[in-house]
């Protein structure tokens, strides 16, 4: 299957949840909203973040036509999860972005069946089948998920050596048989592992 055919049903699945979320939204009592929704990276906690913001609502204010835009992450794959995602945001836009996770928010999230804490809502047993019920009818979400590596941070590669003076002369070395003798104590530099616990010496 081509990538923009991948892409159209990613998006068509995206907006017809939208739609079938604030249909149910709108039976729970919250206000209904016109919104634009999409598969991308939030604009904070996005591709090499350790933190992974999985949706995000830009508020009216924020887009050219006022109408509200949704992205739900690429890192998540998952039915029922990127429905609980794809609501949490939809609440945001329904009740105002300016409300933050506050009391208007958390009292709408429990409202439609999202339970936790404000910041990272899941889906209650209660809204669980309502979610079944789209992912029956139209088939799970076509996404698969992107799983950036973060790169860990590279120490050193300079080699710590010391000698046996009361106050020891310290010398850094790319070499591990790095051998010498300090002209001051006489004693050879031995090699200084950082761990944990402190400066722990071995001797070459």
């Amino acid at each position: 299957m081509e990538e923009q055919q991948l892409t159209r049903l990613r998006e068509a699945w995206l907006e017809r949840a939208a739609c079938f979320l604030l249909e149910y939204m709108v039976k729970c009592g919250l206000p209904a909203t016109v919104v634009r929704v999409s598969c991308g990276w939030p604009a904070r906690g996005g591709l090499g973040a350790r933190v992974a913001v999985i949706g995000q609502c830009f508020p009216p204010a924020m887009c050219q036509d006022g109408v509200p835009q949704i992205f739900v992450s690429p890192r998540i794959a998952e039915s029922i999860q990127v429905l609980g995602v794809l609501l949490h945001e939809l609440v945001h836009a329904a009740i105002g972005c300016q409300y933050g996770h506050h009391k208007e928010f958390s009292q709408a999230a429990r409202r439609v069946g999202l339970a936790g804490p404000p910041t990272a809502t899941t889906v209650s047993d209660i809204l669980r089948p309502v979610l079944e019920r789209f992912v029956a009818a139209y088939g799970p979400y076509p996404h698969a998920a992107i799983q950036p590596r973060v790169k860990e941070k590279v120490g050193s590669r300079l080699r710590l050596y010391e000698c046996q003076c009361p106050n020891p002369i310290k010398v850094r070395v790319a070499s591990d048989g790095f051998q010498a003798r300090c002209l001051r104590c006489g004693g050879i530099f031995t090699r200084v592992e950082q761990g944990e616990e402190g400066d722990r010496c071995l001797n070459l």
